[in-house]
């Protein structure tokens, strides 16, 4: 049980904090032995999500054909499928005929095979010129870009009615040494967002993580256990993109007062 020091669990009055993991590499050809890497990095994530009772997204290309998904939905915690999006169905060179096609056949795809695919991640380009389409398939968030993240503060944005745009505060991994300034700066920001009740949205890149296993692994658990102590602190509220849509959409509903004149008479 938290001390009377700690935060309580109050709606606003704790921070947010998503792990989105990108599964899918963004443009490489993928063998046999790569495919087995990825799905062995894929499998010790979660069982480090598991570990911690730590929610978290996987983006995948084609989550209803991904050899990852049955691994993800055989977790024991509740983790979320959303679909990855890449520069050869999003962005200026594919079109909207061709972003309509793909989005509908990989949430078609996704849904009729029993997931619940809500969210869209794209890699590449905003998908703001698209929203129509995004909105007749009942996805509710998207995630910024990089690009679009350098000119917008790190807030939810809403694109329309129901569908919000989530921003990426820190990728992992870090392009340096994790003991090294950036490193340190990602943490200050996660507990910032705890202290001051705000959000932080991690990305992590499993392609990339592949390439210096040890010490990526090793920075992930490093956030994940902190994480984990700033929840059962009471201090952080651990979401899904899912989950933090709706949070964002819930509108209190305020019940009709009824007069006590109007009762007495």
């Amino acid at each position: 049980m938290p001390g009377q020091n700690h935060r309580t669990w109050q709606n606003y009055h704790v921070g947010h904090f998503m792990v989105t993991v990108e599964l899918d590499p963004a443009a490489e050809a993928v063998n046999i032995e790569r495919h087995r890497e990825l799905a062995d990095v894929t499998r010790r994530l979660v069982s480090l999500f598991d570990t911690h009772r730590i929610p978290a997204t996987f983006a995948a290309s084609d989550p209803a054909h991904s050899a990852a998904t049955p691994i993800i939905i055989r977790s024991h915690e509740n983790h979320e499928m959303a679909i990855l999006g890449d520069a050869n169905w999003i962005g200026p060179t594919a079109g909207r005929t061709r972003f309509a096609r793909e989005l509908v056949r990989r949430v078609t795809q996704a849904r009729a095979a029993g997931l619940d695919v809500t969210s869209l991640v794209p890699r590449v380009a905003s998908v703001d010129k698209h929203i129509d389409l995004v909105v007749k398939q009942n996805i509710t968030v998207v995630t910024a870009t990089a690009d679009a993240q350098k000119t917008r503060p790190a807030v939810p944005r809403a694109l329309h009615y129901g569908v919000w745009e989530l921003p990426v505060c820190g990728t992992l991994p870090t392009a340096v040494r994790w003991f090294s300034t950036p490193g340190w700066s990602t943490w200050r920001e996660i507990r910032r967002a705890a202290s001051d009740a705000t959000m932080f949205h991690l990305i992590v890149d499993v392609p990339a993580v592949t390439q210096h296993v040890a010490a990526s692994e090793r920075t992930l658990a490093w956030f994940v256990r902190r994480v984990a102590t700033l929840r059962d602190r009471g201090m952080v509220k651990i979401e899904t993109l899912r989950t933090t849509a709706s949070r964002l959409s819930a509108v209190p509903t305020v019940s009709p007062q009824s007069s006590i004149l109007r009762r007495v008479a």
